[in-house]
């Protein structure tokens, strides 16, 4: 009798929430993906080669990493809507001061504490989502959730594209980072989810959930996704304008028809992995992907940009998955600790590692054969997730958190 209520749940009047916190996440995004579209004129202005330029979203990734796995004793004492609130809130701010920076180091700075204050975010989020949203609709509800990525990549070049003809990159810094402080405040009155309070991450939660071979499956899916989609993006713009290849132009315009098709597949993704399954979801968008993210690095410019939009929207695909995999291998009540513990890891490697490698890979020449590494890791990753001796351990953590067993 229960399952057939649970079956009769309208997902309508859930979508508020989900387009108010998904409205938020946005404006947690954006304060990050503006700086990619901005890094060939920091570059220029401060004399940057590739490594210098991968380590900036390195530096930011290091920041947010901290205070993801920290969000959890903060919002044990205030609240996840608080919590939320509190990094739109700081993010703002620090933006606002890294317009600031007059040389290389301040800056790092200062992109760290752009990273330290965005990081409290997703946990308390993803702890809103879990509490607020029936169970047979979370793969949607992760699905729209993912769509505020997609919205802050195409918004992110278009601004800069934009309003760099008027400001200078310090002056869109300063206004987006004060508009960002002041949105923050009427999100207070607008919330009226996540009022609980999350629980501090003790020891033996974190020593039980390094013993769970799905938590370390998981996280390496993660940080793979991270960096086809962060990472991956993060240096495209970099790739393609300054060796020249394309014209800032072209690239643009390509970049947010990507994104702008990203905003469809993100909700996709949601609503074929509750209809056909986490599993076979995850299989297929890691070996599409991986292969397109190959193909980058072995085409010519003009074809490696058009597969880079169409790359895009699949790298997509795999975060409403990641997260709705993470978020059911644990009871709801521990949903921000677990993410607390996984998105670090996940996101220093995909956004930071992943960049600062490309980096490399492109001071070095190679900077084709850096997209060839990343594609092939994808299609190993699809690989061995689709063996059933791997998956079982997933499918094993999601029976014993479900509250039906």
């Amino acid at each position: 009798m229960a399952e057939e209520k649970r079956e009769k749940v309208a997902f309508a009047p859930f979508l508020p929430f989900l387009i108010l916190i998904s409205f938020t996440s946005f404006l947690n995004l954006l304060a990050r993906t503006i700086f990619p579209p901005m890094t060939p004129y920091i570059c220029d202005e401060m004399n940057l080669c590739h490594a210098d330029t991968g380590n900036l979203f390195f530096i930011m990734s290091v920041g947010f990493a901290i205070t993801l796995f920290l969000s959890q004793f903060l919002s044990s004492k205030i609240s996840h809507k608080m919590t939320v609130i509190f990094s739109i809130l700081t993010t703002g701010f620090a933006l606002a001061i890294t317009s600031y920076s007059n040389d290389f180091q301040f800056f790092r700075l200062a992109i760290f504490v752009v990273g330290l204050c965005s990081g409290f975010f997703i946990p308390s989020a993803v702890a809103m989502i879990r509490e607020a949203v029936a169970r047979e609709h979370m793969g949607k509800a992760f699905g729209i959730f993912a769509t505020a990525q997609s919205v802050a990549f195409i918004l992110g070049p278009m601004i800069v594209k934009h309003l760099i003809e008027v400001f200078t990159w310090k002056e869109i810094l300063n206004g987006f980072g004060l508009a960002s402080s002041l949105i923050s405040v009427l999100l207070f009155f607008l919330f009226k989810q996540g009022n609980t309070k999350g629980h501090p991450i003790s020891f033996t939660f974190v020593r039980n959930v390094f013993s769970w071979p799905s938590f370390w499956i998981l996280m390496v899916l993660l940080c793979v996704a991270n960096g086809l989609n962060i990472g991956v993006y993060n240096m495209a713009p970099d790739y393609f304008q300054r060796h020249n290849l394309l014209d800032k132009e072209t690239v643009y315009k390509l970049i947010v028809l990507a994104r702008g098709l990203s905003i469809f597949t993100a909700i996709f993704a949601g609503v074929i992995a509750d209809r056909f399954g986490l599993k076979r979801s995850m299989v297929i968008s890691f070996v599409i992907c991986g292969a397109l993210t190959m193909l980058i690095g072995m085409g010519s410019p003009s074809s490696s940009l058009i597969l880079f939009t169409i790359q895009s929207p699949v790298a997509v695909c795999l975060m409403p998955l990641i997260h709705f995999a993470m978020s059911t291998i644990v009871p709801s009540d521990k949903n921000a600790a677990i993410v607390s513990i996984m998105a670090p890891f996940g996101f220093l490697m995909g956004a930071g590692v992943v960049p600062q490698l490309l980096g490399f890979f492109g001071d070095f020449n190679i900077y084709a054969q850096g997209f060839v590494f990343f594609g092939l890791t994808s299609l190993i990753s699809g690989a061995i997730f689709n063996v059933n001796a791997i998956y079982r351990h997933v499918e094993y953590s999601q029976m014993k958190s479900s509250p039906e067993v």
